[in-house]
């Protein structure tokens, strides 16, 4: 492609991109987008992570009546577990019901960590006088009892052993309510628990068992009894399912809204230029940046999560804004080669490429590490894009335009970020009165309509979680019609307690339990249920294991007596289980859990246990159906100092919502003041950066009220759309305005040639970031239409109201300037002053002298140097001026000439330090000079015709009149005003101080009068040659060059034959290097005659180019020296 494709930096990025992609991992965890710091993220993860079983699916049965479903979900129970390969258990009705013989050790343990004293109440109950009236009054109760769940529960307990206090505290483990788990009131709606045999940790995992469960399924209602299975509705929901959903989501998401963008900015592109090759060729690249994009992502960031594949169309449509402004400038001068193209065009690509990854990076200071992730995804992939645009697009489409001119200057680096100077504009190119009118009204009428729409209706603040979860699918509506069916109350919150042992654990949940009360009593929540009271306690079981040992002795005796009470063997199962579980318990040494399948079963809805962890998890319901997270945020945090996590959706939504709230400002800020700073760079006039902030607004008000009218809401997603609006929109009115000085303020070419180029950059940005509103993610679809809607109408105002507005206020600038000239031309004797540099001005001026009073030299200095480093890098259209201003003395040589403007830059700042330090009133003592050279002065002061100093802006040259002071010469500075009317006075006073006189030049007609008289009065004047004069110059030679020379020192010789004495003040690192040149002799009869004094002038400038090459850093030109067109 080129020479800078051979680069061995290319090849360290191909490496990159390679271990990037073996690197790459994806997260479809929802939660890993929310700060992990956060007590409600925490408890939800803790939540999932081990009471929502990973490979547990839920399969829901419906069919016409409560006989054909349970028989249906036996039937489908049975075939799933012959797939032994793919399914390790299957539970469709409480286990107790299949297995009432497991349920025995659940019980015996439930009892053993009763207190000691209801614990040893029971060897009362079982004590032998007291066995046969319990065996009467349970057979009188199944004698008479109407009760199936009594007399199904009583058959197999004669005893009544399941009667005891903590078990009414669990109603999902209440026998009465244990069906309620399986199927609904009129029993026709049923689940199926399904425990999966293989590892479902990745998406792909998950995907392919449910697809072979299908399969099974499928097979098993299509089979011989197919005719049962008419009618009858199975769907599928738990943790596989939501996995796989968001898996299949993102995979369609990423697919989708990549082709849909590609087409369009297809589209877009082939309406505007109807070209092929650069269409495709684009399109291959925009695949190019994408792929090394989400390598380079892997290889920063490793696993990246689901809804950060959002970056792929947004990406597409940002990138391809920088290639779709270099072809326009490729075709809008056909003269140009690629690397001049490329020099003109790339710096604005790269400092918009600066803005908008910046704009994206601040996302991660918004407390959201999904979306930080989405933003870190799409900054790589603009430095990528700016990087690939730049260098690779254009060469291929003009191959004989890719070579540079022979006489090219090479380019550096640096060059690419730097613009190259454009001619101001000199003239607004007026357009139709009518085209302005329009403009003007469509602007009130959208700003009136917008704000009218604003005070009848504005967004609201979504405070819930909806904007973090997907959009439904099967898996959620399943589990909707799951909670309706089965009566069960409205989704409770999560209370999470860990802790490293039982005792631990206990502790912290009584403490929760002490809060809890106090939020039940406060009305903050309705209810609640903590296992506590069936907790196991060390001490309990300690104390209770002798009674334990007595009661597992009772086997015998109550088997003797149950069958001699007219009972049949299985109504001792359960007892005798009881029995063997207080036997083993009796012989115990530490604290005991129950380890059978049933018991397993139940526990693991609440208890979880880890190697070096236990968690415990209660429900809290809310005292209404909706979740006042506001005033449950005071609760949480108090649980949370007792390591217990409140948490759930509505809470979580909440609470990441003020999160997010709280760093807007860490996000908006840097921001903003990025944006000014980017306008301020780019125009540094008020008025243009007044007219970008006012575009920003007006975009910000539209998009108020639309999303007003179409009833979106602000939500913890879609906030974060400020910044990117602020970082990508402020591009569109860059171009425009920089496009409008370029040209005029000609409308029409604007709009025809940049405007094109960004109606088509704005389509593509507004197709990127649209393709999200299609996301399965709520929130993320959210954030893409309002990003889309906000940039959309920031394009439109940029580039159909913007260049009216610019041009009504260029226009009257315009007008006021003419003026100005007008009003300078007719006042006689007034020269126009040159504008200068900012700080000649009397406030900071004033400033300077109180700094250098209070602080050392030295610091002041550092500073200033490295103001003059700044000045340098962002002024860079003023100090082009000292540039050109050098480069006759370099021959040419612009390299030389930029080296020394830098330095001369830096020089002039530690000169200013040292000229505020001396107008303090600090005396300078450090003078380098010599004896036979000050000779000269005094020599020429003999002669009593007054002596005229020249010297040039050449170092300290201020310091001459305190040096001749310290002489014993009083010297008068013949100067012109100061810009600033106040610093002119300062600066006159200050001189008076250390005995130097100051003459204005310009104030009257009659100043060059009182000059010569002061002459002719033997007076010391001084005076700089070395700028041209606004009139009345001569030409002559400098440095070769044609220079427009005053001829005020050849005029004032010849009127008053004072002696002509050149001094120039060098700064040297010990002091001021003090340079008397030889008297300038002449014939004063013979200056009579202009030539002669044009000649006089010329040897003048020709003796003190020796001492200028020597230190030309320190030739301080700010104003332009050379004639126009040179």
């Amino acid at each position: 492609m080129s020479s800078f494709l051979k680069r061995w930096w290319w090849a360290l990025l191909l490496v990159a991109v390679g271990l990037g992609l073996a690197r790459l991992r994806f997260d479809v965890d929802i939660l890993d987008l929310l700060p992990p710091d956060e007590p409600s993220v925490q408890g939800l993860k803790l939540y999932q992570r081990h009471f929502t079983n990973a490979r547990e699916l839920v399969v829901t049965l419906r069919a016409a009546d409560a006989e054909q479903a349970e028989r249906l979900a036996g039937e489908l129970a049975t075939r799933l577990r012959q797939q032994t390969n793919l399914v390790e258990e299957v539970t469709w009705q409480p286990p107790w019901m299949e297995r009432p013989d497991q349920l025995g050790e659940l019980l015996g343990w439930l009892w053993f960590n009763q207190p000691p004293g209801d614990f040893a109440a029971l060897t009362n109950r079982l004590a032998p006088d007291q066995l046969k009236p319990a065996l009467d009054e349970t057979r009188e109760l199944l004698a008479t009892s109407m009760s199936p769940m009594d007399l199904a529960r009583r058959s197999f307990d004669p005893f009544n052993l399941l009667t005891m206090p903590a078990l009414t505290n669990i109603s999902g483990m209440s026998m009465d309510q244990g069906n309620q788990m399986f199927a609904s009131t009129n029993g026709n709606f049923r689940l199926l628990f399904v425990q999966s045999a293989v590892d479902l940790t990745s998406y792909r995992a998950c995907a392919s068992w449910l697809k072979s469960i299908h399969a099974v399924v499928a097979e098993l209602q299509s089979g011989p009894a197919k005719e049962d299975w008419k009618g009858v509705v199975i769907r599928y929901t738990g943790r596989p399912v939501f996995v796989e959903e968001i898996a299949t989501s993102m995979q369609r998401d990423m697919s989708q809204s990549v082709v849909g963008t590609s087409l369009i900015i297809a589209l877009l592109f082939w309406l505007t230029h109807r070209r092929w090759l650069p269409m495709l060729w684009l399109l291959a690249l925009l695949a190019l940046i994408l792929i090394a994009t989400l390598a380079l992502g892997g290889l920063v960031l490793g696993t990246i999560s689901v809804v950060a594949l959002g970056f792929a169309a947004v990406l597409l449509g940002l990138a391809v804004d920088y290639a779709v402004v270099h072809y326009q400038e490729a075709l809008a001068h056909p003269q140009m080669t690629v690397p001049e193209i490329r020099r003109a065009i790339a710096p604005s690509i790269l400092w918009a490429a600066i803005t908008t990854m910046s704009a994206f990076l601040v996302l991660n200071l918004g407390g959201l590490p999904g979306l930080g992730q989405l933003g870190s995804l799409v900054a790589i992939g603009i430095g990528v894009s700016a990087l690939v645009m730049v260098m690779i697009y254009l060469p291929p489409l003009f191959p004989e335009r890719r070579q540079p001119r022979p006489t090219q200057t090479p380019f550096r680096w640096w060059n690419y970020f730097i613009a190259p100077q454009e001619p101001p504009v000199t003239g607004i190119v007026s357009a139709g009165k009518s085209s302005h009118r329009v403009a003007f009204v469509l602007t009130g009428l959208i700003f009136l309509s917008a704000c009218a729409v604003l005070c009848f209706q504005r967004p609201g603040l979504d405070r819930s979680g909806n904007a973090l979860q997907p959009q439904h699918g099967e898996a959620q509506t399943t589990l909707d019609e799951m909670t309706v069916e089965l009566g069960l109350p409205p989704q409770p919150l999560w209370l999470i307690i860990s802790g490293h042992n039982e005792a631990e654990v206990y502790q912290r949940l009584t403490k929760a339990e002490e809060l809890l009360n106090g939020a039940v009593t406060n009305q903050l929540i309705g209810h609640y249920l903590l296992p506590d009271t069936l907790w196991p306690r060390a001490e309990f079981q300690a104390a209770n294991r002798t009674t334990a040992a007595v009661l597992g002795e009772k086997g015998p005796s109550l088997r003797e007596a149950t069958l001699s009470a007219g009972f049949n063997t299985n109504a001792m199962v359960l007892t005798e289980e009881l029995v063997r579980t207080w036997s083993r318990a009796g012989e115990s040494k530490s604290v005991i859990w129950p380890t059978n399948h049933v018991s397993q079963w139940l526990l693991k809805r609440f208890v979880a246990r880890t190697s070096n962890e236990i968690l415990v998890m209660g429900l809290i319901y809310p005292a209404t159906n909706k979740v006042d997270a506001a005033e449950l945020t005071a609760l949480s945090k108090q649980l949370a100092q007792n390591n217990a996590l409140l948490s759930g959706w509505e809470l979580l939504g909440s609470a990441t919502l003020k999160r997010v709230q709280s760093r807007m400002w860490q996000v908006v800020t840097p921001m903003v003041v990025l944006v000014l700073l980017s306008l301020w760079f780019a125009f540094r006039r008020a008025t243009e950066i007044l007219l970008g902030v006012t575009v920003l607004c007006l975009s910000g008000v539209c998009l108020l009220a639309t999303m007003a009218l179409a009833g979106w809401t602000w939500n913890l997603m879609n906030l974060m759309a400020l910044p990117l609006m602020l970082g990508t929109g402020v591009d569109y009115t860059l171009f425009i305005q920089l496009a409008l000085r370029r040209h005029g303020g000609d409308l029409v070419a604007v709009r025809r040639s940049v405007g094109r180029a960004l109606m088509l950059c704005g389509g593509t940005a507004v197709a990127g970031f649209g393709s999200l509103a299609f996301s399965s993610n709520l929130g993320m679809a959210s954030l893409g239409k309002v990003c889309a809607v906000g940039i959309g109408t920031n394009m439109l105002v940029s580039v159909f109201l913007l260049p009216t507005w610019w041009w009504l206020l260029a226009a009257k600038a315009e007008s006021g300037k003419r003026k100005a000239e007008i009003v300078g031309t007719e006042v006689s004797g007034k020269s126009a002053r040159p504008k200068l540099p900012a700080f000649y001005r009397a406030g900071l001026w004033r400033f300077g002298l109180a700094v250098v009073r209070i602080l050392p030299a030295g610091l002041v200095k550092g500073f200033a140097m490295l103001m003059a480093e700044f000045y340098w890098w962002f002024q860079r259209q003023r100090c082009e001026v000292v540039v050109q201003n050098f480069l006759p003395v370099f021959a040419g040589d612009r390299m030389a000439a930029e080296k020394v403007a830098r330095a001369a830059h830096r020089k002039f700042a530690a000169k200013l330090v040292d000229l505020w330090r001396v107008e303090s009133g600090e005396l300078v003592r450090n003078w380098l000079t010599n004896p036979s050279e000050l000779e000269i002065i005094h020599a020429a002061r003999r002669r009593r015709r007054g002596t005229l100093f020249i010297t040039l802006h050449l170092g300290n040259w201020e310091h001459g009149g305190l040096l001749l002071n310290q002489l014993g010469i009083r010297l008068t500075i013949l100067t012109q005003a100061e810009p600033d009317d106040g610093l002119t006075d300062m600066r006159k006073a200050a001189r008076a101080r250390y005995g130097v006189d100051t003459l204005i030049i310009g104030d009257d007609g009659f100043a060059f009068v009182e000059v010569i008289k002061q002459l002719q009065a033997g007076a010391d004047l001084a005076v700089s040659l070395d700028r041209p004069p606004d009139r009345g110059g001569v030409p002559v030679e400098f440095f070769g060059h044609p220079f427009e020379a005053s001829l005020a020192a050849a005029e004032l010789a010849r009127a008053s034959g004072c002696a002509l004495v050149g001094v120039t003040i060098v700064r040297r690192p010990h002091g001021y290097a003090v340079k008397v040149l030889p008297e300038f002799t002449y014939d004063r009869k013979a200056l009579g005659n202009r030539e002669a004094r044009r000649e006089l002038t010329q040897q003048i400038l020709r003796a003190f180019e020796p001492e200028i090459r020597k230190d030309i850093d320190q030739w301080y030109q700010f104003t332009p020296i050379w004639p126009k067109g040179k």
